[in-house]
């Protein structure tokens, strides 16, 4: 075990509120590349300020808030070539399997269509950078060890695969599953060089592996 990881060690899970000012130069950034630096020196401002934050009320394993990521899946399709980000009503107007992934949606309590997931589109690149980018902010405001995050492997394959698309592309989503796995060992590699005391795989919905039907049918997870 990491040494600097005592009894009672504290952290927290990851993610961050992030202010009005910054999700408008995000999207202002989107639109036009020549507000991006300004973006930049707001989330730079902002991940200081959490950590400082962090700092000040005693948590030992500090995180970087996450202020760059919509969601912790969507992110990682602003960074991988191959994945697209889709709206809700995108994906069920290409499915074939509207009922089952209606159905999907209540109960994830995701059909106002608020949200936006990564769909995999063409083969991935299974070398890019994800989390790097955060962590070099967080190296340069404080000494204090560091926390990453990641999604998890099944989360995102799960999550990518839309047979209409995905498998033109993939045969399966075991195939499409032993890419993203690449990818994250290479991200943790990474990681691990830059001395993350913790590296966190996030799983929130892991027991659709028990309950999934054996086929693996279109649905929002």
């Amino acid at each position: 075990m990491d040494s600097r990881i005592k009894p009672f060690t504290t952290t927290l899970m990851g993610s961050m509120p992030r202010s009005e000012e910054l999700l408008k130069l995000k999207e202002m950034c989107i639109k036009n590349n020549v507000h991006c630096y300004e973006y930049r020196e707001k989330l730079f401002s902002e991940t200081k300020k959490i950590i400082n934050m962090l700092e000040k009320v005693g948590i030992d394993i500090v995180i970087s808030g996450e202020l760059a990521r919509d969601n912790y899946m969507s992110y990682v399709a602003e960074h991988v070539p191959g994945i697209k980000l889709m709206t809700l009503e995108e994906i069920k107007s290409i499915t074939e399997n509207n009922e089952e992934f209606n159905k999907s949606l209540e109960e994830m309590d995701a059909a106002d269509n608020s949200m936006n997931s990564p769909v995999c589109v063409d083969r991935i690149s299974t070398d890019v950078k994800l989390d790097i980018e955060e962590i070099d902010m967080v190296k340069k405001i404080t000494d204090k060890p560091f926390k990453a995050t990641l999604p998890s492997p099944y989360l995102l394959t799960r999550s990518m695969w839309l047979q209409e698309i995905t498998g033109k592309v993939y045969a399966d989503r075991k195939e499409l599953g032993q890419d993203v796995v690449k990818l994250l060992i290479n991200e943790i590699k990474r990681l691990a060089a830059m001395g993350a005391a913790i590296i966190q795989i996030d799983e929130p919905i892991l027991s659709e592996v028990v309950f999934k039907k054996k086929k693996g049918d279109n649905s929002f997870y």
